[in-house]
């Protein structure tokens, strides 16, 4: 994945051979340069994170909206059963979710890169 000159693998473009497969994706050293996702981090404090926010949010009229029709992740946005066997998408809700475990992970840094350009201008001008 490149984001403005900045070059890191995806795990799963990687071979799976680890050299310390007894250890989590994550205590691994050579992850220091690969890009993971939230399931990943889950649980895990890191000195530094660096989130890539991807399309399924967005920056309209002054607020965060999630879009789950955007979202990669479609385990987090399909429809579920509930046990009265009605159908619910928990959607928003676990998009957010994912978003905070992200966003709490770093306990010196975050660095974030947003793929919307509204959601980015926004970020922008909240550091300055």
């Amino acid at each position: 994945m490149e984001i403005e000159g900045w070059l890191c693998p995806w795990n799963r473009e990687l071979s799976r051979g680890r050299k310390n497969s007894k250890c989590s994706w994550i205590e691994q050293p050579q992850t220091i340069d690969e890009v993971e996702s939230a399931f990943t981090v889950q649980g895990f404090d890191l000195n530094y994170a660096r989130v890539i926010i991807d399309p399924s949010v967005k920056y309209r009229d002054g607020k965060i909206k999630f879009d789950i029709s955007a979202s990669k992740n479609k385990g987090a946005v399909q429809n579920r059963k509930l046990e009265n066997g009605e159908m619910k998408n928990f959607g928003e809700d676990l998009l957010k979710n994912e978003l905070n475990v992200l966003l709490t992970r770093g306990v010196n840094g975050l660095y974030i890169y947003a793929v919307d350009e509204e959601l980015q201008a926004a970020l922008k001008k909240a550091i300055l």
